[in-house]
């Protein structure tokens, strides 16, 4: 069909709805203990290294260094959200 400007009309469409992308789930997020606390990281030092024992889980009982953001100190709880990776060690200076 033709309109009066002599082009052809379109159906109008929505905007195209993105669809979130789909992240694989490989484990179910953990409690953990911190059990060390083995230095700071970071540019500014606001990343802690510290050692982590699962209290949950699949890998219950495994102790891991995780990267942990802001003040932690020994006994605090965290949920971790994955446990499979590990942190590489803090090099020595």
């Amino acid at each position: 069909m033709a309109e009066k400007g002599g082009k052809a009309s379109k159906k109008e469409e929505g905007p195209q709805k993105k669809e979130a992308p789909v992240m694989k789930v490989t484990s179910l997020p953990a409690a953990a203990e911190v059990v060390e606390v083995l230095g700071k990281t970071g540019i500014y030092g606001e990343v802690y290294q510290a050692m982590c024992k699962i209290l949950e889980g699949r890998d219950k009982g495994r102790v891991i260094r995780r990267n942990i953001k802001g003040p932690v100190k020994r006994g605090d709880k965290l949920i971790l959200l994955e446990t499979e990776r590990e942190a590489k060690a803090i090099k020595a200076r």
